[in-house]
């Protein structure tokens, strides 16, 4: 009798500890927070740059458009040539650079890059799997 508590006491204790996880949903937050610009003026000093925020021209959060025209005063044409993207996103998110056609190109949108009258693509993959694309038109004047 005792051997058969003692097993029926271990079999309730195994099946007891198998609870379901309580795991949390997953983010669906695929919105940019922020989107600058550092522009390399000088090649042989790569240290500095100039910040430029995109996001301060014209942007629609709701289509994920944002067009931003330099200025010819602040920004030379050579100066476009050396550029570099960064986004802010949410720390659950990916960013996927797109090509014109929506095939992807790769991970991130980092990386030197001419940005003089050019449009750059990109999308926002949450956690959950949603995502959301981006077009970034700019233009020199």
């Amino acid at each position: 009798m005792k051997r058969i508590l003692i097993f029926f006491g271990a079999v309730m204790m195994l099946l007891g500890s198998c609870q379901k996880l309580d795991l949390p949903e997953l983010d669906s937050d695929k919105e940019i927070n922020g989107l600058k610009c550092y522009v390399f003026n000088d090649p042989e000093d790569w240290g500095t740059s100039k910040e430029v925020d995109l996001l301060s021209g014209n942007y629609n959060a709701d289509r994920g458009a944002i067009i931003y025209t330099f200025s010819s005063a602040d920004f030379t044409r050579e100066d476009l040539q050396r550029c570099r993207l960064e986004a802010s996103i949410p720390s659950t998110a990916s960013i996927m650079e797109l090509s014109g056609t929506g095939e992807e190109i790769g991970s991130g949108i980092g990386g030197l890059r001419s940005l003089y009258n050019t449009t750059v693509y990109f999308k926002v993959v949450a956690a959950d799997g949603s995502s959301k694309s981006y077009q970034v038109s700019l233009r020199y004047e």
